[in-house]
């Protein structure tokens, strides 16, 4: 009788240690990978997006917006690839009869059945073992991947696309990471731009991103020279993410013209930053 209850005894042990471990995500909520690049020489980004519910992979999300070039201006399509379902036009030219926003969903399926290293693709980079899709690996298990480690780390990103001052493509974006119980410890705040492509005869024929973002370039980005404090660009975000992280976005305020008024050693326009972080902790649930 005493060996019986000292099984039970450890298997109920057993059942507690088990719904007491470690989760492999410690915080709920969307985490994102995002990737810069081109379409046939046009601008793009692709992102993919992880949802964590309970401490648990719910979902993955793939989508990607493209754009345009009229009369020397980039556009970014109001629609994203997923948005635009049916009006993308893959399926009339697709082998096996499928729209992208429908590959992009089997891939979902697939990557969260069996994970994104279990996809391969073919000698051109073509997906060859996921029932329903042909399309290539627009990098998607990749950023699948980077996702996963995102959510490990706690890290949500927000991002914003618009146009730069010359017309052309730029991506801002903020990193917000938390401890373990969703307080903020950490931002990071960055913006790619993006150079114009032009003809012989000096016409804007395209544009193509920058290889470093803002912070990246450092001095090389040039605002140090017609800073009134004397600041480049890489050290003002430093200072706003500081003023951010201890006193928290609205606590930040700037003048008639949009130029940061309260922050020391901040002279430049919020370029949506707050309104960037704010997106990002809505993604913490």
């Amino acid at each position: 009788m005493k060996k019986i209850f000292s099984v039970i005894a450890l298997a109920i042990m057993s059942v507690i240690l088990v719904s007491c471990g470690e989760k492999e995500f410690a915080v709920d909520g969307e985490f994102t990978a995002f990737e810069l690049s081109l379409n046939y020489g046009v601008p793009m980004y692709t992102t993919v997006k992880v949802e964590i519910e309970d401490g648990e992979l719910k979902s993955y999300y793939i989508d990607a917006r493209q754009g345009k070039v009229v009369e020397g201006k980039f556009i970014w399509n109001e629609k994203t690839k997923k948005e635009l379902k049916e009006e993308y036009g893959m399926k009339p030219i697709s082998e096996i009869d499928k729209e992208w926003y429908e590959q992009a969903e089997a891939l979902e399926a697939f990557m969260l059945e069996n994970g994104p290293d279990a996809v391969t693709v073919d000698g051109e980079g073509y997906i060859d073992n996921v029932t329903g899709v042909s399309v290539k690996d627009g990098g998607y298990t990749k950023l699948a991947k980077e996702a996963l480690e995102n959510a490990k780390a706690n890290k949500v990103i927000a991002f914003e696309f618009g146009y730069t001052n010359q017309n052309g493509p730029q991506f801002t974006w903020v990193e917000v990471t938390t401890n373990d119980k969703g307080k903020v410890v950490e931002i990071f705040l960055d913006v790619v731009q993006s150079t114009s492509v032009k003809d012989e005869e000096g016409v804007v024929t395209g544009f193509t991103w920058n290889e470093k973002s803002k912070k990246e370039l450092k001095e090389e980005y040039g605002m140090k020279v017609a800073s009134a404090i004397d600041k480049e660009w890489y050290e003002q975000a430093a200072a706003i993410e500081a003023f951010i992280l201890e006193n928290g976005p609205d606590a930040v305020s700037v003048d008639e013209n949009g130029y940061i008024d309260n922050i020391t050693g901040v002279s430049m326009k919020d370029g949506s930053y707050t309104k960037v972080y704010k997106k990002a902790l809505e993604l913490i649930k």
